[in-house]
């Protein structure tokens, strides 16, 4: 027992270190936002010698039509490591290589992103690298056509994977004829139709300074990026704002079941969430992290009933904000009722001061572990930009310090309604009498 009261105090000692550390660094660091020419700049000097640069894309799914779904994820993969008019594939990779620097891509529900990360030592020559991929691609076709088939590769495998596959449906049914319905990453039939003229098409439309923003974390100046950014990115054409449309709301009840031969169950259930804005943002991220641990310990350490329940705020979706409520079981109807049972009980009794205290701190914890390297700092940076709550990031602590047990209850009970449940997995075992709902409470 002595050693592992030891073992505690130890741990909370580094913990405490961290905590203390990232705030000074925070605290000292604030975010700085420039124009230049045209380009919307995030900058943040955080003095370490690793350098982030991340040019995130607004729009997402709304820049493209359900029969192109994944063309966004395919052009930035391929234009950041496909060569540029100078360089084929191979030099440019090589070059990348030598000094260190790495580059990649993302897309998702309500933005894109292209990324690279650097040592400050080589940060002049691996900038010129991002710029160049960025600016003169090289289009080349047989680089695209192999890109292609690695993306209709990744899509066959995730028709496979129950996670993705799950995903996917839950998708599909909940935003039917909405951008949500798309699949940021696509599918073998969309993906097969995408051809090198609809890449170069997609990209002169997107990469353009009405959709972009640049965010750049690490120890560089405001001077250095200013003069970077007006030999390269300022020469992006003005372009149009992306689409938009009205965020989706969770309105009516439901469930969809998927049969498939599969050692266990999967089954998603969401609802609508709070807008990322608003002034209780933080206080309902808090509360799905209380929704976790709960599930955690009565599904997973009481029951037995999975290895890997979940609840937590889906930090990709940001027009049509939504929670989620998940599992993976071979006793779906015990797991839906105990699922629902727990959100019942907080709604009426309201989460405990010690369950409100323990996750404060633990969150709190986590936040800033997260936050330990540059690349981290500039997606989750990008991220709040994206949900127009800059300010959120830079101010995280103290929203989430002037939370109180009174918010948290308020905000979960207000955002906690209709479930839209998805289940894939024996139809044997579930039917649909089984997928509950919440009780009302009066409001």
């Amino acid at each position: 027992m002595k050693i592992i009261n030891r073992i505690k105090a130890f741990a909370v000692i580094i913990l405490t270190g961290i905590i203390f550390s990232s705030q000074l660094t925070y605290s000292q660091n604030s975010l700085k936002e420039l124009d230049i020419d045209g380009i919307k700049v995030i900058f943040k000097n955080t003095g370490k010698n690793v350098i982030s640069a991340r040019l995130f894309v607004n729009g997402g799914t709304a820049n493209y039509p359900l029969d192109k779904q994944g063309i966004e994820a395919l052009a930035y993969s391929y234009i950041i490591k496909g060569g540029t008019k100078t360089k084929s594939k191979t030099q440019f990779l090589a070059a990348a290589e030598k000094i260190g620097t790495t580059f990649g891509s993302d897309a998702s529900l309500d933005y894109g992103e292209l990324n690279m990360q650097c040592l400050k030592e080589y940060w002049d020559e691996s900038w010129d690298l991002f710029a160049d991929a960025l600016m003169n691609p090289a289009y080349d076709n047989t680089e695209f056509n192999n890109k292609k088939e690695q993306y209709i590769s990744y899509a066959k495998q995730n028709e496979g994977d129950p996670d993705a596959k799950l995903e996917r449906i839950t998708y599909e049914t909940s935003f039917k004829g909405r951008n949500y319905e798309k699949d940021p990453y696509g599918t073998e039939t969309s993906l097969k139709s995408i051809s090198l003229d609809d890449v170069k098409n997609f990209i002169y439309s997107n990469l353009v300074k009405k959709r972009i923003f640049l965010v750049v974390t690490g120890n560089v100046t405001e001077s250095d990026l200013r003069e970077k950014i007006s030999k390269s990115l300022a020469n992006l054409p003005e372009g149009s704002a992306p689409l938009t449309e009205t965020p989706v709301k969770v309105e009516q009840p439901g469930h969809d079941i998927e049969q498939r031969k599969i050692s266990t169950n999967y089954l998603c259930g969401i609802m609508s969430g709070i807008p990322w804005d608003s002034p209780d943002a933080v206080a309902m991220m808090l509360a799905m992290s209380i929704m976790y641990d709960k599930y955690f310990i009565e599904l997973r350490s009481k029951r037995g009933l999975s290895y890997a329940p979940a609840a937590y705020m889906n930090n990709a979706a940001i027009t049509s904000p939504f929670s989620v409520f998940y599992i993976t079981t071979d006793k779906p109807k015990e797991a839906i009722s105990v699922m629902v049972d727990i959100i019942n009980d907080v709604r009426k009794n309201g989460f405990s001061s010690e369950d409100f205290s323990k996750a404060k701190e633990t969150y709190l914890t986590r936040h800033f572990m997260r936050l330990e390297n540059a690349s981290s700092q500039s997606l989750n940076i990008g991220r709040w930009k994206v949900r127009n709550n800059l300010a959120a990031f830079d101010n995280f602590e103290a929203l989430l310090n002037a939370v109180t047990i009174s918010d948290i209850n308020r905000v979960f009970n207000s955002n906690t309604g209709n479930i839209k449940w998805n289940y894939l997995g024996d139809e044997t075992k579930i039917s649909p009498e089984d997928f509950k709902q919440l009780e009302k409470i009066g409001f």
